[in-house]
């Protein structure tokens, strides 16, 4: 952890003026930049949800929704990271770009299909690939149901690179998918690989 200001801040978590005139990335424009890039690859979020935030705590990443319980709901979507991130760059961007994938289709209470967290982790594999040159970026899922997870995304992407902005234009919300979507959207994928996709992610 290197902290270059005199704040005691780690340096991936304040943002600075650099030599070259840009400003250093920062939680929050790493979060710009994922979004962008997965709208990108993966077709547009729900945008009628508001994002406000990163945040750090003593347990897993994951997202949560402040003022859920309100009625109305907020519809307000925060990013929440392990504490081990906070002084480690690399994590933080790894489990960034994992939390940013759900925001595509938010859903209160959990409940996400394997194909979206499976997309989650492979999206945040490839992020530390293509931004740092991580040359091991399979090392950083070290929890076996989101490697399997995302193997059979992988599998999906090798047979139909873009099946997931295919398969959103269809049906935006990946616990709203079912065969019929993959029907719908033209692809030739085995019913095995499909049905895998689609089975509740394992929250144990």
């Amino acid at each position: 952890m290197t902290m270059n200001n005199s704040f005691d801040i780690p340096d991936h978590l304040f943002r600075v003026k650099l030599a070259n005139g840009n400003c250093s990335f920062t939680p929050a424009t790493y979060v710009s930049c994922f979004i962008q890039e997965m709208e990108k690859r993966y077709g547009s979020r729900d945008r009628s949800w508001t994002y406000v935030g990163v945040e750090f705590h003593a347990g897993r990443p994951q997202i949560w929704f402040p003022g859920s319980n309100e009625t109305p709901p907020r519809k307000h979507i925060a990013i929440c990271l392990s504490a081990e991130a906070f002084s480690n760059i690399l994590l933080t961007v790894y489990q960034l770009a994992h939390e940013c994938v759900h925001l595509l289709a938010p859903v209160v209470g959990g409940g996400a299909p394997v194909i979206e967290e499976g997309l989650a982790t492979a999206f945040s594999e490839d992020i530390l690939e293509e931004w740092y040159s991580v040359s091991n970026k399979h090392a950083w899922t070290t929890t076996q149901k989101y490697i399997d997870a995302a193997a059979r995304v992988r599998e999906l992407l090798a047979l139909e690179p873009d099946a997931i902005p295919r398969l959103r234009t269809i049906q935006p919300a990946f616990n709203h998918m079912t065969a019929e979507t993959f029907a719908m959207a033209g692809l030739n994928v085995p019913p095995a690989l499909v049905a895998a996709l689609l089975a509740s992610f394992p929250k144990n």
